[in-house]
């Protein structure tokens, strides 16, 4: 009686709030999402409708398959693409790089594994300025190297004016040259391109490679180098050979080799230097700054075909775009 009577003294101790079930913590559709949804196609709208009242977008000529409009521009979603076609080869800029970027993208959640600040915006401590940081960089890099590839328009060139022009009388040209038009004034490189074109250099060489005056010129002696088996033609069985292949190498360097060994270089240099600052310190950081990279960079492409490309798609301001109305 007496154990009793004391337990009955004792303050009641106070209840825990029972724990949430995870049914309870969602949200309904609606009007949770569809009313946020619905307000921002409202705003869409109106801005939309107010963008067609007070800026012309005339309509052109009648569908014409004979005729190709200059400048042919891709759908607004392919324009990265097609400014890369611009800047390297087909093959890496039309397939292999967006192939390996779609590949990078899908790869994140699979090797940052961590759940630290999962679901969170700028889960990390350094998020924000990684953020920015890599956006601004992206930006001034792209913008960089699209202006010295169109180095005539941008006068990118005077950077390598002070290779010499070549001796158009000389057979072999010693040192670094640079071949001019008959009749021009010197340039300096207008384009990658002018590396497998104008470009012009040789170093004594042994006879062979297809080497027969002891002399490698470039970009001559090695635009047709032949692939082992190339004078075998035809189908043998179902193994298809070629025939007739070769390597274009002053080809491959300007337009492979160079651009793809630049997009790395400036990517593990941003890397690098954020890592030193001590910015970069996780997974989840190095994926910040790769992934943003990545997407200003195809914002940033998409909007130099888009407003910065004119006729047979050289590189204009916007204003001096023209459109014909029909």
């Amino acid at each position: 009686m007496a154990v009793e009577t004391r337990a009955a003294a004792q303050p009641a101790a106070k209840a825990r709030p029972r724990p949430k079930r995870q049914r309870e913590e969602e949200v309904l559709v609606w009007p949770d999402l569809v009313f946020v949804e619905f307000i921002a196609a409202v705003v869409f709208t109106i801005t939309f409708l107010m963008l067609s009242v007070f800026i012309n977008a005339p309509l052109l000529n009648r569908a014409n398959p004979e005729l190709t409009p200059n400048p042919s521009k891709a759908p607004w979603y392919f324009l990265n693409l097609q400014e890369l076609l611009l800047h390297m080869d087909k093959a890496w800029a039309g397939v292999l790089l967006p192939t390996i970027a779609l590949g990078f993208f899908a790869s994140i959640p699979y090797v940052d594994r961590s759940r630290a600040g999962q679901g969170v915006w700028f889960g990390s401590k350094h998020a924000v300025r990684l953020t920015l940081v890599s956006a601004a960089y992206s930006v001034i890099i792209v913008g960089a190297l699209v202006s010295f590839d169109a180095g005539e328009r941008t006068y990118a060139e005077r950077l390598t004016r002070w290779i010499p022009s070549c001796n158009a009388e000389a057979q072999h040209q010693g040192t670094p040259c640079l071949q001019d038009a008959e009749g021009e004034e010197h340039t300096g490189l207008l384009s990658t391109k002018d590396i497998s074109k104008r470009l012009e250099f040789s170093v004594p060489w042994p006879n062979f490679l297809g080497v027969d005056d002891s002399n490698l010129d470039w970009p001559r002696d090695l635009d047709r180098i032949p692939v082992p088996f190339n004078n075998i033609c035809g189908n043998v069985g179902s193994f298809h050979l070629w025939c007739d292949m070769n390597l274009n190498i002053p080809s491959i360097m300007a337009e492979q080799v160079i651009p793809l060994s630049t997009v790395a270089g400036f990517a593990v240099a941003i890397i690098y230097v954020l890592f030193r600052v001590g910015w970069l310190r996780t997974k989840r950081d190095l994926f910040i700054v790769m992934f943003t990279a990545v997407l200003v960079a195809y914002l940033a492409l998409s909007m130099v075909g888009s407003f910065f490309r004119g006729e047979g798609q050289n590189l204009i301001w916007p204003w001096e775009i023209k459109v014909d109305e029909g």
